[in-house]
């Protein structure tokens, strides 16, 4: 994934994710940084919803039947 902000572009890179209490918790780095990021059950519901919408759901499906997704995978 990529974040993108006025000052700097970073990769961030998503490794494990856990439910802690009432909050998912993403692990992974931030360039070469470790990170956590925190979700509340709300706000994952909120990204849910915005991403509940045709064109999100065809790239994702694309996704899973596409070689290049396989040997990422790997």
């Amino acid at each position: 994934m990529l974040v993108k902000t006025v000052a700097m572009k970073m990769g961030v890179r998503i490794e494990k994710a856990e439910a802690v209490d009432e909050s998912i918790v993403l692990h992974g780095f931030a360039g070469t940084m470790p990170c956590e990021t925190i979700i509340t059950s709300a706000e994952a519901l909120v990204i849910f919803k915005m991403c509940f919408k045709w064109s999100i759901i065809n790239i994702l499906l694309k996704s899973l039947f596409s070689k290049k997704s396989k040997q990422a995978m790997n």
